[in-house]
């Protein structure tokens, strides 16, 4: 009896170590996600970007990956027809096609804001300004939601927030 009192012990506390470090484990990893994602926001931050439905496909390039995926989701709300949109990771309602959407010809951001979150994405907070309404989601405080897949950022989501005033 007291013998399997004492390896039952053993075995538990054994267990319990091995939590233990699995937890500093899953602990480190997310540690090491957070770095990836640590942004050199001095870099885009407070940036402004214009574009126009007639700008080159050479005004939206640009080294930042970040800045990159937005402008490609921001030349497709203005041309949603041009053959790069095809090969993009957007939202499906950026490329839907009805004239009722009101969209842009023009659009310009601001970066303000960049927050990591949970599962490798961004929330990359901008304000914005457009020449038309499409969705309320070219005008105000406008959030680009980024995934990374393939070492690639694409934007998954667009979604405004209203002003606070």
């Amino acid at each position: 009896m007291k013998q399997s009192l004492l390896i039952t012990s053993l075995i538990l506390l054994l267990s319990a170590c091995s939590e233990e470090s699995n937890i500093s484990e899953q602990e480190n990893i997310q540690a090491k996600e957070i770095q990836m994602f640590q942004i050199p926001e001095t870099e885009i931050i407070n940036q402004q970007f214009s574009f126009s439905q007639q700008s080159p496909i050479t005004d939206y390039a640009n080294k930042n990956e970040l800045i990159n995926a937005i402008n490609g989701a921001i030349k497709c709300t203005l041309t949603p027809h041009n053959e790069i949109c095809t090969k993009l990771r957007l939202p499906k309602f950026i490329l839907m096609d009805d004239e009722s959407l009101q969209r842009p010809s023009k659009m310009q951001y601001q970066i303000t804001k960049i927050k990591p979150l949970a599962g490798g994405m961004l929330h990359i907070y901008t304000k914005s300004n457009c020449d038309n309404n499409w969705f309320g989601l070219c005008q105000g405080n406008i959030i680009y939601v980024l995934e990374n897949k393939q070492n690639s950022w694409y934007v998954s989501d667009v979604f405004a927030l209203a002003d606070n005033q």
